[in-house]
């Protein structure tokens, strides 16, 4: 009964949804409860500037937002989960190291950790993952690929090919620089994000802003990649839903000040709470904390001014 769809690769696209919805499915089996996108990605654009020169911040923000999992997206990204879980288990059937991503459990406080064995990611529900699909994006991929490689070449005989080799140090090594590069990369982004979103407050005089209570006092924005502390939500319970008042920001601390004013939501039953994802506290609240800032005063006194005088020579 649906219409016939009128674009190029139809049948195509199709099946690969099929396919996609049904990998989706036999994940979320293996989880324990199925993957929601609840929130959208988040997209920033500066207006105002059409020279060429770096932002100053008197450009206009403009924060748009994208829903996720749209028919394209899914199949996207069951392709690259199912293309990175066969290549790590390819690898780890001919005995070639890679550099996998496992995750022990979905408990609260279990983070994903890498390594060089192909153990299961619990989060993502299957058996082994590693970072295959963007070379030209991260260098671990690029590694893994040359691995992979190395097995399409010489199969069985692989491991003596590969360019690393099982307990491979310089493997090691990667591993190690590749965790403190993409974690100062990840805290670098978050920190732009946050200012250029504070800087949207200020633009827009937005004063109030509708959150779902987190935990530990933390609230999230709704319609904004915004998470804070706000007074008077650590006596709500998770998932409540409020109404808060932005009474400041620091831009250079990356600080929100703010404070409960009203709960929006009917305190008698859950059914209108916020959805709780406990395996993002953390991180949120690692991201909601104000920087802390490192001033030397000795480096005014180390150069003086332009033009000053010399100080005497002493005798």
């Amino acid at each position: 009964g649906e219409a016939p769809a009128g674009y190029d690769f139809a049948p195509e696209l199709a099946f690969a949804f099929r396919l996609a919805k049904h990998l989706k499915a036999a994940r979320e089996v293996v989880r324990g409860k199925p993957e929601n996108f609840n929130r959208p990605d988040y997209s920033f654009k500066l207006e105002g500037k059409d020279d060429g020169r770096e932002p100053d911040g008197s450009e206009r923000v403009v924060i748009g937002e994208r829903k996720r999992g749209s028919p394209l997206d899914l199949i996207v990204a069951e392709a690259m989960i199912l293309a990175n879980s066969t290549w790590g288990g390819w690898l780890d059937e001919l005995g070639v190291p890679g550099i996998y991503r496992s995750q022990a459990s979905m408990a609260p406080g279990i983070k994903v950790r890498m390594g060089t064995k192909a153990l299961p990611h619990a989060g993502m529900g299957v058996k082994q993952y590693t970072w295959a699909t963007s070379p030209l994006r991260r260098y671990v991929d690029l590694v893994n690929q040359w691995q992979i490689v190395a097995c399409a070449r010489h199969g069985r005989t692989a491991a003596l090919a590969a360019p690393f080799k099982p307990k491979d140090a310089a493997l090691f090594s990667v591993i190690s620089g590749f965790d403190a590069a993409y974690t100062a990369y990840n805290s670098f982004q978050n920190g732009l994000e946050r200012w250029w979103t504070l800087r949207w407050l200020a633009q827009e005089g937005v004063s109030e802003l509708d959150c779902a209570v987190m935990k530990e006092g933390l609230v999230r924005a709704d319609t904004l990649p915004l998470v804070f502390r706000a007074v008077g939500a650590d006596k709500l319970p998770r998932g409540a839903r409020v109404r808060v008042r932005v009474t400041g920001v620091d831009e250079l601390t990356l600080d929100v000040h703010a404070s409960v004013v009203a709960r929006i939501d009917d305190p008698a039953t859950t059914a209108d709470d916020a959805p709780v994802d406990e395996s993002e506290d953390a991180d949120a609240a690692e991201a909601a904390a104000p920087l802390a800032l490192a001033i030397d005063l000795s480096d005014a006194d180390a150069e003086p001014a332009a033009g000053a005088a010399p100080a005497p020579a002493s005798s």
